[in-house]
């Protein structure tokens, strides 16, 4: 509601009870500014629908929704793990990110693949906020597997004598869900047993342009075999405490290369679904400093970012609200921004700096590089030089 105060849009919150169909109206919740308290009203059918939870009838509202013309922040309300995996794995730029993962129709198919990884996620096909994850090891020297799983504010952590204990233990777990088998990541440690991965909040602003808004460390509590529900810190702050030995040019190239990974996932999973307003997109850096994708989310909680930079995340509120209005407004045309920096860049091709940087800098990095630079006003040359040697500058140093 704050950052509504900015974006100046009419804001209400309804669920499918709230839907009346035949006269195309809703009945909202809204926060009365002058009185301070919520109220509900009468409120027409939205421009724009913001998917926050959702049941079993979303899905056909939805559709309803669109055959009226109503935009969504997001073309869907919850990405398919199984599906997104191997759709990103036909894409070159993104499967050296993916982590093994095998789509398992039967027990023996579990049993074979956690025989294979030794150390292996199950995840359900669809689940929130890691409640639909079982971690699985096998006991170095002893017979048997550890497993582990989360239930919100509450770690379990149990062993199986055999595979056979193990394989009933997660039947009764996941039920008939649907589920995937990903090898372990070796990710980096805080204190041995304290996971930690990181979430990004990734989202298309007023002006349609890809936004990563922030980016956090998240630290799991002791011996938990997911890092959500945990506690959150900025990643430029931590990142340094997890690899003390990288120097400082060492650092900024792992950041470059964190935005170069995060703006191929984001328009990868667009090029499947559609263009999205934002996704939450959790992944690891292992102890070599190579980049892993965990998943992506697209109802993204936003809890972690607000842990980490509590005021200065206002922002991730904010967007969602202008870009709903950029995508009712169809006459407006946002094809300068994408004709001015590549013009910019072409007057400066050609030059050793451009040869170098064109390749370790995908496109999309860079001219949001260059936007960070000028900050919206008139780009020149020389901003985009700049940013340019920038980068180039940390290459040939390493």
């Amino acid at each position: 509601m704050k950052a509504n105060r900015r974006a100046g849009t009419t804001l209400a919150f309804f669920t499918a009870n709230d839907l009346n169909f035949s006269e195309e109206n809703f009945e909202g919740a809204y926060f009365d500014e002058k009185g301070r308290k919520w109220q509900k009203k009468s409120f027409p059918f939205p421009d724009v629908v913001y998917i926050r939870g959702g049941g079993g009838e979303t899905d056909g509202i939805l559709e309803r929704f669109d055959e009226l013309g109503i935009k969504r922040i997001n073309p869907i309300h919850a990405f398919n793990k199984s599906e997104l995996y191997q759709y990103l794995n036909e894409n070159e730029n993104l499967r050296s990110y993916l982590p093994s993962t095998v789509n398992v129709d039967n027990r023996n198919e579990i049993k074979n693949t956690i025989l294979k990884f030794r150390k292996a996620y199950v995840k359900a096909h669809r689940g929130r906020k890691g409640l639909q994850v079982m971690r699985i090891e096998k006991l170095p020297k002893n017979p048997g597997y550890v497993y582990s799983y989360s239930i919100i504010g509450k770690l379990v952590r149990r062993k199986a004598n055999n595979m056979q204990s193990l394989l009933k233990n997660i039947n009764t777990f996941f039920g008939n869900k649907k589920v995937i088998v990903q090898r372990a990541i070796d990710l980096v440690k805080i204190n041995k047993n304290r996971l930690v991965d990181f979430r990004a909040e990734v989202q298309r602003n007023k002006n349609g342009e890809i936004d990563i808004v922030g980016i956090c460390v998240r630290v799991g509590s002791p011996n938990s075999p997911i890092t959500t529900h945990s506690f959150a810190y900025r990643y430029d702050v931590f990142l340094p405490k997890l690899f003390p030995r990288y120097t400082a040019k060492q650092l900024f190239v792992l950041k470059i290369k964190i935005k170069k990974f995060l703006h191929q996932v984001y328009l990868g999973v667009e090029n499947k679904y559609g263009k999205f307003g934002e996704i939450g997109i959790d992944f690891a850096v292992d102890r070599r400093g190579k980049i892993w994708l965990i998943e992506c989310n697209a109802q993204s909680a936003k809890v972690s970012i607000v842990k980490a930079y509590g005021s200065r995340a206002e922002r991730v509120f904010l967007n969602p609200l202008e870009y709903a209005k950029t995508i009712t407004n169809f006459d407006r045309d946002l094809s300068s921004f994408e004709t001015e920096v590549p013009a910019a860049i072409e007057t400066v091709k050609g030059t050793e700096v451009v040869k170098v940087a064109e390749a370790i800098i995908p496109k999309e990095v860079f001219i949001a590089a260059v936007a960070e630079k000028v900050e919206g006003a008139e780009v020149e040359v020389e901003a985009v030089a700049e940013v340019v040697a920038e980068a180039v500058a940390v290459e040939a140093k390493d």
